[in-house]
């Protein structure tokens, strides 16, 4: 048998060839495969016997998503985005990952973190808060749900539209959730680009909270990326509730926030914005419920 010099290239070759085959065929298949529709069942009992009514459930990877509709009874965010950030705020919050935590939830101090069951390669992790700090819960966490927008420009409801609420017929007039700077902090809330005039406004009508919050706060600001270089008069924000009404000022590049004295968590308010001069003002708002233990109605 005659042996060639070249044999060995050949063999190196087809062994590439087929590294190559494989390694295409196992990524197309781990694509494929089929997403978990449902939690497994030692997950679902915990749950059951543990959780409050209201109380998060985080889902740490977006393969999981499936969970949000196939278990409409808790209050479970998506995977992805930003959730350790809010999950830091609760009193106590679930967690379902595979079988490691990811390291954005690894890294929220103020908690002892406990593994409350493992089926399937998932894991339900719970976080009890231990700091003996308030928990709070944002409109900006539940956007677009709990809130209804109007406008001048558009009195009978402005439209939510691919993510956000079309206010104005400017395409930067829009309603949604940003990041901002301000001064040297930087904060996520619901950006809302102010109309342009006196006589233009926003109104924001949020619906009752579902926790029972000791405290309320709104939080508002103009972003430095907004900075009017002190040639813009302040934006004006009115708050109402039935009899109660308190207007705030804001500030060029700075995020302030005040105590909502004598309103009520359990009823709606509404938030009305007014520019005298909108210019290139980036404003943001939020609403901050602070409630302390359980988070139940």
């Amino acid at each position: 048998m005659k042996f060639s010099s070249r044999t060995p290239y050949n063999i190196a070759f087809v062994f590439l060839m087929l590294t190559a085959i494989w390694s295409v065929f196992s990524f197309f298949s781990y694509h494929t495969a089929p997403l978990p529709e449902r939690m497994p069942g030692p997950l679902l009992d915990i749950l059951s016997r543990e959780v409050r009514p209201g109380e998060p459930i985080y889902l740490a990877d977006q393969r999981f998503d499936l969970f949000v509709g196939s278990h409409p009874q808790y209050n479970i965010f998506p995977g992805g985005g930003s959730n350790a950030p809010k999950a830091a705020r609760a009193a106590r919050f679930f967690l379902v990952s595979g079988a490691s935590m990811p390291d954005d939830f690894d890294d929220i101090e103020g908690f002892s973190v406990t593994v409350a069951a493992e089926a399937e390669g998932m894991t339900l992790w719970r976080f009890d808060r231990t700091d003996g700090a308030l928990a709070e819960y944002l409109l900006s966490d539940a956007f677009p749900e709990g809130l209804t927008i109007r406008s001048s420009a558009f009195p009978d409801g402005a439209r939510y539209r691919n993510g956000e609420f079309v206010i104005g017929p400017m395409a930067w007039e829009r309603a949604q959730i940003k990041s901002g700077e301000f001064g040297p902090a930087r904060r996520t809330a619901l950006s809302v680009h102010p109309l342009d005039g006196a006589d233009k406004w926003i109104e924001l009508t949020v619906d009752p909270a579902r926790w029972r919050a000791e405290v309320i706060l709104l939080g508002y600001g103009i972003a430095s990326s907004g900075d009017c270089k002190g040639q813009c008069p302040p934006v004006t924000v009115t708050v109402t509730q039935g009899e109660r009404t308190r207007s705030f000022e804001t500030r060029d590049m700075v995020w302030q926030q005040a105590e909502l004295r004598e309103f009520a968590a359990d009823l709606p308010l509404t938030i009305r914005i007014v520019a005298e001069k909108a210019g290139k003002r980036h404003f943001y708002c939020d609403l901050i419920f602070r409630t302390a233990g359980e988070v139940t109605p």
